[in-house]
């Protein structure tokens, strides 16, 4: 019991101390890696716990953005306020895109987001009036020295990282997280149980969408211009996905852990071997897949994972024989 509470509490006082004990550089790169660990427990919560391999995620990270900037630069809004709407806009998005695409499952219902969040992309592009189209918008900045703005940004990030672990963790815990697991395992059966499968996958997307839209308001306050190509792209989502991956799906903590690995090795070592990144992602992939796909969390929680990898391992070694 005392470990459950300590072990936190000290990870708590050492996120805190960051922005006071690290430069500049360090606290912009761990807040880059606060922001993809809650966009990838965003999509944890539809593609993890539900099932749904929601590859056009990214759309209600972009509506959140532009929404922020359009609301901040044209429409003389503050900060906050815009935030607020642009979680809204993001979960009205999932909610009338859930009830035309979530009747679909697979491949079908992944390549579908894919080309809402393209269509949504190109139609921001083309909004030249309001959106300023291709060529981006710039988002009034915050004003201050570069160590309160750092830390400014740093700790909402933090806060929002902290909010999304603790809607995860309840729904690990209820009956709405047991609905979604159900879909997960066999979604013909969870309905004949008598559970509303469409309600429940939207209200998954639903929470998924406002962390992302919130998540993307952030970013357009943080880095003052943003652009469709930049805030539309799939390679985000993707990187997600291989953070739930090596973290493992429809855990709590798991894209936690996936993204500060792929983050801090993305940042450290892969910027010095651009041309081998992606060839580096797929191997990863391929290596998570085959050897730990219940993630890196089954090995600080049961040590199954280390055996599964161990026994395969084992087995590869005995067919070469």
């Amino acid at each position: 019991m005392k470990r459950k509470i300590i072990i936190p509490a000290l990870l708590m006082l050492l996120f805190i101390s960051v922005p006071f004990v690290f430069s500049g550089f360090w606290v912009r790169l761990i807040t880059y890696i606060l922001m993809f660990s809650v966009l990838a427990s965003a999509l944890n919560i539809i593609s993890g716990f539900t099932g749904y391999a929601a590859f056009g995620n990214m759309v209600f990270f972009g509506l959140g953005a532009y929404t922020t900037a359009v609301l901040m630069s044209k429409g003389g809004f503050a900060f906050f306020p815009a935030l607020l709407l642009s979680g809204a806009i993001a979960v009205v998005a999932a909610v009338l895109l859930g009830m035309l695409l979530l009747r679909l499952k697979g491949h079908y219902f992944a390549l579908g987001t894919l080309g809402a969040a393209e269509a949504i992309k190109y139609t921001v592009e083309n909004l030249t009036g309001l959106t300023e189209g291709g060529q981006g918008i710039t988002v009034p900045p915050l004003r201050g020295s570069p160590a309160v703005v750092n830390g400014f940004f740093y700790f909402f990030m933090l806060l929002l990282l902290i909010a999304i672990l603790v809607v995860a963790w309840r729904i690990s815990k209820n009956r709405l997280g047991y609905a979604f697991k159900a879909i997960r395992a066999n979604e013909q059966a969870a309905g004949v149980m008598g559970i509303n499968t469409t309600r429940y996958k939207i209200i998954s997307w639903s929470l998924s969408a406002v962390f992302t839209g919130i998540t993307g308001s952030v970013y357009a306050y943080w880095f003052s211009y943003i652009d469709p190509p930049t805030v539309f792209d799939v390679m985000w989502v993707i990187k997600m996905f291989v953070m739930i991956l090596i973290g493992g799906a429809g855990t709590v903590f798991g894209p936690v852990i996936g993204a500060f690995i792929l983050e801090t090795i993305s940042e450290l070592v892969w910027s010095r071997f651009i041309n081998l990144h992606l060839g580096m992602l797929g191997l990863i992939i391929i290596l998570v897949v085959l050897f730990m796909p219940n993630g890196l969390i089954s090995l600080v929680t049961t040590g199954r994972g280390l055996k599964d990898i161990i026994k395969n391992l084992h087995r590869g070694t005995e067919s070469r024989l």
